[in-house]
């Protein structure tokens, strides 16, 4: 779905420099389709008066703008110095075994997705994650595959 003309006028609006709505013209693509579509993407170059490969290099720089639709449960755990220490690297060697779904790949279902991010600023949780957008932490070996089956509830507990 194209971006309202209004919201993204309003949003390049409150930047002197129009370029510098980039990002926030991929959230409202992302917001309204579930991630940023190939034709947001070109829509945004036009809105904006660049050339369709700086935009798509702006989003493919940045990995919380997703380029294909969100599996139904989007599992990201950090992999940052305190949450490897806590066994993210075995947490993540399990769900590949037990799933066949290797971080950075989604299942073929479409069903889940599992990727590696780097510090989420949740050390105290280690290892930290995020299940569709929400923190939590600490994740377990037994908690991860209860949450890809979607067993884990809402909250993602």
């Amino acid at each position: 779905m194209p971006l309202d003309p209004a919201a993204a006028q309003a949003v390049i609006d409150r930047y002197p420099n129009s370029r510098s709505a980039i990002l926030p013209l991929f959230w409202l693509g992302q917001q309204a389709d579930g991630y940023v579509t190939p034709e947001t993407a070109e829509q945004v170059a036009d809105l904006l008066g660049l050339p369709l490969g700086e935009v798509e290099s702006v989003l493919s720089f940045y990995t919380m703008f997703r380029r294909r639709p969100p599996a139904r449960c989007r599992l990201q755990l950090c992999r940052s110095l305190a949450c490897s220490m806590h066994g993210a690297d075995e947490i993540l060697e399990h769900i590949a075994a037990e799933t066949g779904v290797a971080p950075g790949e989604q299942s073929a279902d479409g069903g889940f997705s599992v990727e590696v991010v780097e510090c989420i600023a949740a050390c105290d949780h280690a290892p930290a994650y995020l299940c569709n957008e929400r923190m939590d932490g600490p994740l377990s070996k037994e908690k991860a595959l209860r949450l890809l089956r979607g067993e884990g509830g809402g909250d993602a507990r």
